[in-house]
């Protein structure tokens, strides 16, 4: 999973030792840390592709940066001192993707984030710079974790592209609690496990089913459910509906039970 090599590439990381914290920029009002996602870039006069269901995310957290280049998870630590930018240690783990776009997207970004030295806030929008590479990001608005939490969810469709569909079998679930942890259902196997806040996404490093087999009418269901929860997911909640969206353009989309 996504989750897992993105684990494995904070513990290398840490490994490797921290930098002086970091100092923010004065070219600009606010603070650059936290999360962000590319909007814009060009790169030796490319563009930088915006893949539509791959995103490139950029997490600043004391004198580490990271996140996600479209397919692979990246990390490095950093310091900063007047604008100026320095990156170090840059690495990503190496996972392919089937979208030859997000490839490409990843490969010009990473080539510019590993040259680009200085950082500025224009307006709202995080602007990294260097030697013909101009990288902008907006912020990351954080997961509505208050409104979904402690409250059992409903199945009620599932989301892939432009494509929706209801459910089969039993009744799916899922229920995301204040301490942590979660649990659901599939429609055939039940999940249990934890999550965490990851930029504007909810994580589950941790996700264990039951081991009963699934027949073949609800297999599809079931990865779909494990795909979205276990690799991932934004959330919205509109009213009595709770709606999850992966990378991959899978969603799901809940009601509360009463």
């Amino acid at each position: 999973m996504r989750v897992y090599l993105a684990t494995l590439l904070a513990i290398f990381l840490v490994a490797c030792g921290q930098p002086e914290p970091v100092e923010t920029p004065p070219s600009g009002d606010g603070d650059p840390q936290g999360d962000w996602q590319l909007v814009a870039g060009t790169v030796n006069g490319e563009p930088v592709p915006i893949p539509g269901e791959h995103r490139i995310t950029l997490t600043i957290e004391g004198s580490s940066i990271g996140g996600t280049a479209a397919c692979n998870s990246y990390g490095g630590k950093l310091t900063v001192q007047g604008g100026r930018l320095r990156i170090e240690d840059l690495a990503q783990t190496e996972m392919a993707c089937l979208d030859e776009g997000a490839m490409a997207a990843e490969a010009i970004y990473m080539s510019g984030l590993g040259v680009a030295d200085f950082i500025e806030l224009d307006g709202e929008q995080l602007v990294i710079s260097g030697p013909g590479v101009e990288l902008r990001f907006e912020g990351l608005a954080p997961p509505p974790t208050a409104e979904l939490v402690d409250t059992i969810w409903l199945l009620e469709t599932f989301v892939s592209g432009e494509v929706v569909s209801a459910p089969v079998g039993e009744e799916a679930t899922l229920e995301l609690r204040s301490d942590g942890t979660l649990s659901g259902s599939t429609g055939c196997r039940s999940f249990e496990g934890i999550w965490v806040e990851q930029g504007d996404e909810i994580v589950t490093p941790s996700l264990a089913t039951t081991d009963e087999a699934c027949p073949p009418e609800l297999q599809d269901a079931d990865s779909h459910v494990l795909s979205v929860v276990g690799d991932g997911f934004r959330a919205s909640v509109e009213g009595d509906r709770l709606t999850l969206t992966d990378d991959g353009g899978l969603g799901l989309v809940y009601r509360a039970s009463e």
